[in-house]
This record gives C-alpha cells, structure tokens and sequence, in this order.
C-alpha cells in the first residue's frame, strides 16, 4: 500500500483512516451547504438574494474550507466589491478559498457542472460554466461577466484555463480579459499555493489538480494530509489597458514573478504514480509504450 511513493503508515494508514472520516464529514457539510444554499436561492426575491449573496458565499466558502481542513493564510489589499480579479489555478480548492475571501461570482470551466449535484449548488452561490474549448461560448460568456460587474458584483476568473502542479504560471488567455478593456475596468490580481506538513509528499500532487483521477478519488488523497495550507497573495495595484493581449501579459508577468513555484516530484516519480490515465500519458511524458 503506498501513498504518493510512500509506505510510512501515517501516510498509508493513518492517512487511510483520517481521509475516508474527512470524506464523510465534508459530504454531509456540503450536501447541508447546498440544501441551505439552494432554499435560500430559491425563497428570497432576486434582488434580496443579489444583496446577500456575497455575505453568504463567504460565510459558505469558509465552512467548506474548514472542512476540508485546509487553512487559509492571506497577504496583501483584498480587492474592492465589484471587482474583476485574477490569479493562478492549481486545485478544485481554489474556488472554495476564494469564495470564503471574497465572495465573489466566478466562471469556471463547464466540466465542473457535469459533475452529479455540483451544478446546482455552485450556481446558487453565483459561479457560471463556461466551456473554454468552444468559441461560440465566447460571447455569451463575456455578455454574462459584463451584468455581473455592471451589478456591481466581484468576478474572479482563473486566466490559465486549467489547474497545474504549481511548477509555474501557464500563459493566461486572452479572449474573456476583453470584458475588462470594453468597460474600460482595472483588473485586480492574486497568488495562490499550497503547503503540507513537514514529511508529507507536496502539496503539489497532494492538492495540484493536472490529468489526475476522478475528483471525488483526489478529494479522498486530498484529506489523507493532517492539513493544508492556503497562501493567498493579493497584488498592490489594478492593472488596466486599452488592449487585452497586453493586458493578459502584463497581469501574468504580475502574478508570475509573485508566485513562489511548489515543490515538485521528479517525471520519473510521477510515473510511477498510478494517476495519470494511459490516454495522457504520452501529452504528459512523451510515453509511446505504457
């Protein structure tokens, strides 16, 4: 029995043990969260619930993340209500921390809502799908960002387009940064990484979200940790330009030269980590034979 490489039984066995509680318990958190979420989405008129919506995404997002166990540690100027921020993506965690620290609406990638229940509960604390491989989803997603900022609503999005290991930074793309240069807004920019205990294998495998496992599998390794760590960088100054190529390169290079890249494990140990499906193995390794 192994985890992540090791056979130490606080990580096999006692890790076993300790995930498998945590599993539990947050299922039955976040099936309360989402009842609660859910009835009050659909009792209060909508321009109550837009009024409360943010306190209430905070106070939920904590909940979740205390949870999870996971400790959330912020530095910096947290950005203004109404505001357009973005950061890094390395974890399905990341919309929780941020939901507890702003209570901001995010858009997130449409595969998150084909996930049984998940749909449902993440719409009714404000984030949108939108399906990053087709361009025709482009436009309503820019026209959705623009009544969510004109409402006067914060609006967190994740420019990578997908989680990594936390190595680096991927380039940010570009197409719904337009929304920023239309309304002629400045855009507000974060850090986020992750730490573990002293001992334990990375943060970077044990919450880092690249062509890993189902996500209810990942939560399970996820929790086998005693804790984790969340730092969140919030940067000094908005940035804001006529063009959004510049724009997309310029709050990269911010949020890159911020970033403190995470431990890693090594291709060769990765490989051994029976995790990666076999259809990704060559797109991650350059593996012919499997």
């Amino acid at each position: 029995m192994a985890y992540y490489l090791s056979r130490d039984p606080r990580h096999t066995v006692i890790g076993g043990l300790r995930g498998l509680f945590r599993l539990l318990y947050f299922t039955i958190v976040f099936v309360s969260v989402a009842v609660f979420a859910l009835a009050v989405r659909s009792l209060l008129p909508i321009r109550t619930y837009r009024t409360i919506r943010p306190a209430l995404a905070r106070r939920l997002g904590r909940i979740l993340i205390c949870a999870s166990n996971i400790r959330v540690r912020s530095g910096g100027t947290r950005p203004p209500e109404g505001s357009l921020v973005v950061a890094n993506h390395l974890s399905w965690a990341d919309s929780f921390t941020f939901l507890g620290e702003l209570g901001c609406r995010f858009m997130v990638n449409h595969l998150y809502g084909e996930i049984v229940g998940f749909r449902q509960v993440l719409k009714s604390v404000g984030v949108e799908f939108v399906n990053r491989m087709s361009l025709k989803a482009v436009g309503p997603a820019r026209n959705l960002m623009r009544r969510v900022l004109e409402h006067g609503e914060s609006l967190m999005l994740f420019p990578e387009g997908r989680t990594s290991r936390g190595a680096d930074v991927r380039p940010f793309r570009t197409a719904l940064l337009q929304v920023a240069v239309d309304l002629q807004i400045p855009v507000c920019w974060a850090t986020v990484s992750y730490e573990t205990p002293a001992g334990w294998p990375p943060a970077s495998i044990v919450i880092g979200w690249e062509e890993w496992p189902p996500l209810i599998t990942h939560i399970y390794r996820a929790f086998h940790a005693p804790r984790i760590v969340c730092r969140i960088d919030y940067g000094e100054n908005a940035i804001r330009t006529d063009d959004r190529r510049t724009l997309a390169e310029r709050l990269h290079r911010a949020v890159r030269d911020r970033f403190r890249p995470m431990p890693q494990l090594s291709s060769a140990a990765l490989r051994r980590i029976d995790v990666v499906k076999k259809v990704a193995r060559q797109i991650v390794y350059g593996d012919r034979n499997d």
